[in-house]
């Protein structure tokens, strides 16, 4: 009887090898998402950015575009989420913001055209599609659950935390569609002063 020793590498590499394959697929929608828009993340291109076979896409998500686009958008949610966490647990919600502003300005400086948010292009693309909004907003939400605990951990209370982080979010995705718009990094600026004064106020009269 031949022992087939390489058998058992196969399947351990296999299921890696898929979720590899998915992976590539998904960063590959969510670069097109900010970049392009719903309408222009063409699958072709998914799959050239992800450096994935095409005919893998619907191997993936059978769902095609639609599925592949909610898959990235919680993605995207998920990442921006635990960098959220991770920063204001280190150094702060004050500090956090000038970190995010500054990345949006790096990426603004070095591609204007090409700044944006996936979630908010989900948002904006198909608000008809209940699983692509839900999505959506499910990131939103979970956003601005972080920051809101992390202004309680520094003394806010609950109702005004949960106020000032749904001005957070709302204040950043706006100046993105506006930095977009004009080519340049200005409207970024002008939302993280904004918000860092306003943290201001709110940390000297937390209650």
């Amino acid at each position: 009887m031949t022992v087939d020793i390489s058998s058992p590498k196969r399947e351990k590499e296999a299921p890696r090898a898929r979720r590899d394959g998915r992976e590539r697929l998904i960063e590959g929608a969510r670069r097109l998402l900010a970049e392009r828009g719903y309408a222009g993340m063409e699958l072709r291109d998914v799959a050239m950015r992800g450096k994935a076979p095409r005919g893998s896409i619907y191997h993936h998500f059978p769902g095609g575009k639609a599925q592949l686009a909610v898959a990235a958008t919680e993605a995207e949610g998920e990442q921006v989420r635990r960098a959220l966490r991770e920063s204001m647990e280190r150094d702060g919600v004050r500090a956090t913001l000038k970190r995010f502003g500054d990345l949006f300005r790096r990426r603004a400086a070095e591609h204007p055209e090409l700044i944006g948010c996936p979630v908010a292009a989900a948002a904006l693309a198909r608000p008809e599609d209940p699983a692509l909004a839900a999505a959506a907003s499910a990131a939103f939400a979970s956003w601005e659950e972080e920051i809101a605990a992390a202004l309680q951990r520094e003394g806010v209370d609950a109702t005004r935390a949960r106020g000032f982080a749904g001005l957070v979010v709302a204040s950043i995705e706006g100046a993105l569609l506006r930095a977009r718009a004009a080519g340049d990094d200005r409207p970024l600026d002008v939302a993280v002063k904004g918000l860092k004064a306003a943290l201001d106020q709110l940390l000297a009269d937390p209650a």
